[in-house]
């Protein structure tokens, strides 16, 4: 296979791969690395575009819907009829090792975009893939902005459309933070990873000033469609910051909660609230629960075990929790005060 190594989260997850522009939540278009970046991951992906191997119609192989598999056996193939004789095909194997490899052909992976029913794009299930292995090794996906500003390093949790990363943006672009993750990161609990690829911040006029990208912002708030369509094309994180405020992993030191609210304020959270809001949060971001690849996959191969790996999630969200010195409730009407109103909470 002739492709590139990407590292999308440094020392735990790398992807080799010969799909052009390949989109998932861990990234878009991160900067190519070298193959002993990728060697030296915890979790190396590995996916392909092309032909698959030829065994999906085998009479051994049992069914799951669409699915084909053999018990016990450390794999999964999907088929399923496509327009003009044509097949959607994809082939996994390796998911009980660290090194999970994938193939899909071509019309699936043309068309196959988004999630439809228990049709899913590869994006969409290598995302549910690594959150399986992620968590296996100890570490977990967390749905949330990240910054570290002077001492501090803050994680900020909120329901969508809030402002978690308009709020990291600000406080790295206007206040000098340092950045950690806009959309996502991974932590063992005490620790937060960055996963500085991801471009959510391309639907904030206040982040991308190009005036193309303002128009298009404001177009998307009026017809919400757009977002389906590359009008604008996503730009990285060190486009907007200098790589000196990027920062790679920081101890985690504070979590934040922002929540709408008519009169500004800051106030402590107990644990088992801010526990409830994470795990309901990630709940929304993460599907690995019930995402129909994992869940067929574990059914022939139960030692995916996606139970544990929930189990798993709790666990360090838990630690994670605990180990924050202080745990903040923000509440603002407007989202572009989160950002003063945390820093000056942490001063």
């Amino acid at each position: 296979m002739n492709g590139e190594y990407f590292v999308l989260v440094d020392t735990l997850l790398g992807l080799y791969t010969n799909a052009k522009h390949f989109k998932w939540s861990y990234g878009i278009d991160p900067p190519p690395a070298d193959r002993q970046a990728f060697d030296n991951c915890l979790i190396r992906l590995i996916l392909e575009v092309g032909p698959t191997e030829q065994q999906i119609s085998e009479n051994r192989l049992s069914k799951y819907h669409y699915f084909h598999g053999v018990p016990q056996r450390d794999q999964l193939f999907y088929e399923r009829p496509f327009i003009c004789s044509s097949q959607l095909q994809l082939r996994a194997k390796g998911l009980l090792t660290d090194t999970p490899c994938f193939q899909v052909n071509r019309p699936y992976y043309r068309f196959v975009t988004h999630r439809f029913m228990n049709l899913h794009s590869v994006g969409y299930i290598l995302t549910d893939v690594s959150s399986l292995l992620l968590l296996r090794q100890g570490y977990a996906p967390l749905h949330c902005s990240a910054f570290r500003h002077r001492d501090s390093t803050v994680l900020v949790f909120a329901p969508p459309n809030t402002g978690k990363t308009l709020t990291t943006m600000a406080a790295c672009m206007d206040y000098g933070a340092q950045f950690l993750a806009e959309d996502l990161a991974v932590t063992d609990g005490k620790e937060a990873f960055s996963v500085p690829w991801t471009s959510t911040f391309r639907y904030y006029s206040q982040v991308d000033r190009r005036p193309w990208a303002r128009m298009i912002d404001n177009l998307t708030r009026k017809i919400p469609i757009l977002e389906l369509l590359p009008i604008v094309k996503s730009r990285p994180i060190n486009t907007y910051l200098d790589e000196s405020q990027m920062l790679s992993r920081a101890v985690v030191t504070h979590v934040a909660i922002l929540e709408r609210g008519q009169s500004a304020s800051v106030t402590d959270l107990d644990h088992e609230e801010a526990q409830r809001r994470i795990q309901n949060l990630n709940r929304y971001e993460f599907n690995y629960q019930k995402a129909p690849f994992n869940v067929a996959y574990e059914y022939f191969n139960p030692g995916v075990n996606i139970e544990h790996a929930y189990q798993t999630e709790k666990r360090i969200s838990q630690v994670l929790i605990t180990n924050a010195k202080k745990l903040l409730l923000v509440r603002a009407d407007d989202p572009l005060q989160y950002a003063p109103l945390l820093l000056n909470s942490l001063t």
